[in-house]
């Protein structure tokens, strides 16, 4: 028994041991298998990871699909957050640095990170077997689309360039009639700005129901615009692959709709006409599209269009100062400023560009860099000019060929004005213009381009008639371009330094405009020379005798504005030369005989010389097509030979000149020689055949007759067009003998067609014939017209501008048997009988284009306006009204009429001065005066009451006025009083 009883209890004893011994073991191996499986481990977790980041991006794809109309479940939210805290947790593991398995980590390490991979295995499985019971989404709440979106822009309400576009687009866009807008401008000159701003400040007036905003340049494809459009009207286009089905679900959702579509960076106008496509048709009834371009022909399908020009001095000033600080004041740093500003060209982005550069640096050392830096045009500028640099380069790439002469304007000084027809005149010298076979074909084709490039923002049109510019910046951009393309040494250009003589040698064109020269190179040898512009050098005095020994192949020779004496023999030399400009040189008293060798010459400028006498060597000028020259002296019997004064213009020398088209002589009407030899000069011009531009004085009635009656060039019968006569022409009948003649402005030698008449009460048939043809017209002095239609209105259809002075007998201006639809402009001075401009019933369209309307010294005039229920609505285009020096006058708009809603909606600037009985301007107090900017009183005693209220004339900027009549307006109530008191600014 007690071995029984012993061996009972060693079998208790061995049982647990063994059993303990079996559980150490299989510890043992299971933990040596969390270390031995772990690359398998860590394997199968990474599958697992793998598989379970597919789940969460199909879970993610079919809520993204159904979002408009599905949202997420919270149990899909808790789930997508685990598993972000999974993912986050696996990341952790894999930066453990005893995963690299090297051989190094203790077992006890390997032990716990085993452990870790199958714990977090059997974790992401959890998760995974989660998804497929997992509800993902359940139906959204119907929410109302959202009406707009606001993009928050950088305020402009202190920046009056571009805040008074966006008030000009809401107005436009509270005229039912206007559908489609189109701004355009330069890249980078406030597009963007003024359309985001026009998107919040629509968006806070509910005008729409929708306000959309889409960049084009962004959106590139129609599918891109429909998927905006849809997005934001939350329709399903999922399973939707036609675009015309898309198209047609917007249009159904909008055509009852009011909305505005904004769409800015339009880069053709194909994208306008792809909006039919993407579901935006003309018959939405309430529907509107602003678009933002930089081309104008992209604006040709709008009802309306604004031009976005660079910001004012003062605005771009305030720019630069909001970024930069009151550092621009100190006294170092100010006339830096000013001339980084002119660089900047009153762009705004480069403005900020530039001013985010500068803000808060004080050392004037960095200014200067900025500044060289803005006038470098070298391949590497500072790096921020380079996002501006891209679109102009832009720009430019998509010219055409025959734009491309728009390089040559990197020859002319920086900011400079230059005529158009001067322009042409070089363009067609260097062949740019190659294929027109007259200077007519040449100045057509010419027009053309620079009406391209207008369109497309390289050029802008300046104040002053016909001259275009070019800004600044973009000039230099213009430079670097033609860097790129020509070699660099081909264009010598001043800039204020000493050129020295070797440079002339690889030089194709040399520019030394404004230079202050004094003297010239003795011999250049530059025989690659094409065009060399020496003008306005007020200080060159000589050109050195064998200057041009070397520029046989010269083209355009431009010495204008020196004072040069004469012109050295070697002038033979240039037997390519095409034009030749010698006007203004007003110490230039005669022409070398060597001028006859000019056989290729073309253009010969002699205007505003001392030249008394046309040299006869000019008869040999056989290629010769335009001839411009003045003889402004009065000669007399000095400066002639042998006592007798001399011969103004030899004869024949004209005749001579077969080939030529152009001819204009430019005379003083005093000058008793011209009118002398008027009707031999007359002739001679009479027998020009190609000629079809003339400026010309004849000073007596009988000499004008003859030579329409006998000009070859006027009665030849021009198959191409129905009329005779001339291209363009600027004649003057008659010695007008009125002081301080006022007139219209022939500066330069445009191609358009002027006739002043100053000789007496006859209306001759060649006054007729020529009336016919005229854009313009000057009645001066003439004492038996009591009205225009004494002309024939069929003789005043072409009329664009008029002006009559000191016609005692007219009463008015136009009656219902004329019809001037093309007036734009009318000059009334000095007409003591005048009562009104039109009498009896107004013809639907006689004063409908007119822009200007100026009164002067009209003493019989009581009202400007006596029919102002039919006249004022009418003037639909005027944008200036100025009335001076009619002591009758008492209203300008007569009393009691009833004033249409829309009246004068262009006016922009008024202008009331010596008018002692004016007492008022306009009694309807209902008048908007919706564009009015300026108004000028000066002298209106009697004028005690502006035409305002506090809701009109909103664009009202200014009223020159003195403050003593300011002081003594009576005000309809206090709130006008208010508005208007900041606008006053006394003279």
């Amino acid at each position: 028994m007690e071995e029984a009883a012993c061996g009972q209890v060693i079998g208790n004893l061995v049982t647990p041991a063994v059993q303990y011994g079996h559980a150490i073991i299989g510890c043992l191996t299971r933990k040596y298998g969390y270390v031995s499986n772990l690359r398998e481990n860590l394997a199968k977790l990474q599958d697992e990871e793998t598989s379970l980041c597919d789940k969460e991006a199909y879970v993610t794809t079919m809520l993204e699909r159904n979002k408009l109309k599905m949202e997420m479940t919270p149990e899909c939210t808790t789930w997508l957050d685990d598993v972000q805290k999974m993912k986050k947790k696996l990341e952790e593991l894999n930066r453990n640095p005893n995963t690299c398995f090297c051989g190094l980590c203790p077992f006890h390490s390997l032990l716990m990170l085993g452990k870790t991979v199958v714990k977090n295995t059997e974790e992401v499985i959890a998760l995974k077997n989660r998804q497929q019971n997992l509800t993902i989404w359940m139906k959204r709440a119907p929410t109302p689309p959202i009406p707009v979106i606001l993009k928050h822009p950088k305020k402009i309400d202190d920046v009056p360039s571009l805040n008074e576009h966006v008030e000009t687009l809401l107005k436009w866009l509270k005229d039912d009639k206007c559908k489609r807008i189109g701004i355009w401008g330069l890249p980078g000159v406030g597009k963007t700005t003024i359309m985001e701003n026009l998107n919040d400040k629509v968006g806070k007036t509910q005008l729409f129901d929708f306000v959309f905003f889409i960049d084009v340049s962004i959106a590139k494809s129609m599918r891109k615009l429909q998927e905006q459009l849809g997005e934001r009207l939350q329709l399903e286009f999922q399973r939707i692959r036609q675009s015309d089905q898309r198209a047609d679900m917007i249009s159904k959702e909008l055509v009852n709709k009011k909305y505005l579509l904004l769409l800015d960076g339009v880069f053709l106008e194909n994208n306008l006409k792809d909006l039919n496509d993407v579901g935006i048709h003309e018959n939405h009834e309430h529907g509107k599209v602003v678009f933002a371009t930089r081309y104008r022909d992209v604006c040709r399908s709008a009802d309306e269009e604004i031009k976005i020009t660079r910001l004012s001095e003062n605005d771009g000033q305030n720019l630069f100062r909001k970024i930069v600080g009151d550092i621009i004041d100190q006294p170092d740093i100010k006339p830096i400023v000013k001339v980084i500003l002119r660089e900047c060209g009153g762009m705004p982005q480069v403005i900020m560009l530039i001013a985010k550069k500068l803000r808060n640096v004080d050392n004037l050392a960095l200014w200067r860099g900025v500044l060289f830096n803005l006038r470098s045009t070298s391949m590497f500028p500072m790096q921020e000019m380079e996002e501006v640099y891209k679109p102009f380069k832009m720009v430019y790439d998509q010219l055409t060929i025959s734009q491309k002469p728009c390089l040559y304007w990197t020859i002319f000084p920086l900011d400079d004005e230059v005529h158009e027809d001067y322009l042409i005149e070089c363009w067609k010298a260097e062949q740019f213009i190659a294929h027109a076979k007259t200077l007519g074909e040449a100045r057509d084709q010419g027009q053309g381009i620079l009406n391209e490039l207008e369109d497309k923002s390289v050029l802008e049109k300046c104040s002053k008639a016909g001259h275009f510019k070019m800004p600044v910046f973009l000039q230099r951009m213009a430079v670097k371009i033609r860097d790129q393309i020509e070699e660099a040494s081909n264009f010598l250009v001043g800039e204020g330094k000493e050129i020295h003589e070797g440079e002339w040698q690889k030089a194709q064109r040399v520019s030394l405009i404004r230079q202050n020269l004094r003297t010239l190179p003795d011999k250049p040898a530059c025989s690659k020379i094409l065009t060399l512009l020496l003008q306005k050098n007020p200080h060159l005095e000589k050109i050195p005798e064998f200057f041009f020994e070397y520029m046989s192949g010269l083209r355009v020779l431009d010495l204008c504005d020196t004072r040069i004496m004469s012109v050295p023999p070697s002038i033979s030399s240039l037997i390519n030369l095409r034009v030749l400009y010698l006007n203004n040189c007003g110490n230039l008293e005669m022409l070398p005989p060597q001028l006859k060798e000019l056989k290729s010459l073309e253009i010969l400028d002699l205007r505003n010389t001392r030249i008394l006498s046309l040299p006869k060597e000019i008869a040999q000028l056989t290629g010769l097509k335009c001839l411009r020259v003045s003889f402004k002296q009065n000669c007399s019997s000095t400066n002639g030979n042998n006592g007798q004064p001399p011969v103004m213009i030899p004869s024949n020398v004209i005749a001579s000149l077969s080939s030529l088209e152009e001819l204009s002589i430019d005379v003083d009407f005093t000058n008793e020689i011209w009118n002398q030899i008027a009707d031999t000069i007359a002739g001679e011009v009479a027998k020009l055949k190609l000629l079809a531009s003339l400026c010309f004085y004849f000073p007596e009635l009988r000499c004008f007759e003859t030579f329409i009656e006998n000009s070859q060039a006027w009665n030849r019968n021009n198959m191409e067009h129905e009329d005779y006569g001339l291209r363009s022409f600027r004649i003057v009948v008659g010695n007008h003998n009125i002081e301080n003649f006022i007139g219209f402005d022939f500066f330069g030698y445009t191609a358009e067609r002027h006739l002043r008449y100053g000789a007496g009460e006859v209306i001759p048939v060649a006054f007729s014939k020529v009336l016919k043809q005229a854009n313009s017209l000057e009645l001066i002095g003439h004492h038996s017209a009591k009205n225009l239609s004494i002309f024939g209105a069929n003789n005043l259809e072409r009329l664009r501008a008029c002006t009559i002075e000191e016609c005692n007998e007219i009463e008015s201006i136009m009656d219902d048997t004329i019809a001037t639809e093309a007036l734009q402009k009318l000059q009334l001075i000095n007409l003591p009988k005048l009562v009104t401009i039109y009498k009896g019933s107004i013809v639907s369209r006689s004063l409908d284009k007119i822009t200007t309307l100026t009164l002067k010294g009209c003493p019989g005039l009581k009202r400007l306006f006596p029919q102002a229920s039919v006249m004022v609505q009418l003037l639909r285009n005027l944008q200036d009204l100025e009335v001076e020096d009619c002591s009758k006058i008492e209203e300008i708009i007569e009393g009691g009429s009833i004033i249409e809603i829309g009246a004068f909606p262009k006016l922009k600037k008024v202008v009331l001065c010596d008018l002692p009985r004016l007492f008022h301007i306009c009694e309807d107090a209902s008048l908007e005066w919706p564009s009015l900017e300026t108004m000028m009183i000066k002298t209106c005693p009697k004028l005690k009451l502006l035409p305002f209220r506090v809701g009109n004339a909103t664009s009202l900027r200014v009223i020159e006025c003195t403050e003593n009549w300011w002081n003594q307006l009576v005000w309809p109530d206090d709130s006008v009083k208010e508005r208007l008191k900041d606008l006053h600014s006394f003279t």
